[in-house]
């Protein structure tokens, strides 16, 4: 689903911020 890979691209975003 492409709602599927907006979220997982999102939530790697997200892991990379807080990695920071």
């Amino acid at each position: 689903m492409v709602k599927n890979a907006v979220i997982s691209i999102i939530y790697q975003k997200e892991n990379e911020e807080n990695r920071g």
